[in-house]
């Protein structure tokens, strides 16, 4: 098995993009998670469809389609962030075309569902994808801001000390960019 290809690390003024390639989503959160982003460093943009509805989805397959596909297109665009899980990206994963990225790797971030995408990414096509927190949480009290944090050192390419106490009393320490470091 070839060697992943790592997308270029992000930097001061990249393009990204916020689409919605399942869920829905509601408008306010996901306008702070730009905020948010744009605090970051980064030149926000939405999907033409992110906020549209359809039952439990956000928008028909054919617009969340478009939006992932016009995401994975455009080589201005430096990541892609999944505002939130569903299985609606399970629907359209195989209609994407993805053969842009050979010559324009780009980060896909989100977890949950969003995990059909990075096993897609990392087999079919040998990209590293970010499998982190997704928009729909990042003015969510209830999650640390760690997981917002970390995720934004590892798309810039920073290396990192995270520390956590085990329940069996052991200090772990990591170093390193959560991908393509040294651990």
């Amino acid at each position: 098995m070839k060697p992943l290809a790592i997308p270029p690390y992000l930097k001061e003024g990249d393009r990204i993009i916020i689409i919605s390639p399942s869920g829905v989503v509601d408008k306010d959160v996901i306008h702070k998670a730009a905020d948010i982003l744009r605090d970051s460093g980064f030149e926000v943009v939405m999907g033409e469809n992110v906020f549209r509805k359809n039952g439990c989805f956000a928008g028909s397959d054919g617009e969340r389609l478009t939006d992932l596909q016009q995401a994975t297109s455009d080589p201005a665009i430096k990541a892609v962030f999944c505002s939130r899980g569903g299985y609606g990206i399970s629907r359209i994963i195989d209609r994407v075309d993805f053969t842009p990225l050979a010559n324009s790797p780009k980060w896909y971030v989100g977890f949950s569902d969003i995990t059909v995408l990075h096993l897609w990414l990392s087999r079919l096509y040998g990209i590293v994808s970010l499998h982190a927190e997704m928009p729909l949480n990042y003015s969510n009290p209830k999650k640390t801001p760690e997981s917002f944090t970390s995720m934004i050192s590892a798309l810039k390419g920073e290396p990192q000390v995270i520390t956590w106490k085990s329940s069996h009393e052991a200090t772990v320490n990591v170093r390193g960019p959560v991908i393509g470091g040294n651990l």
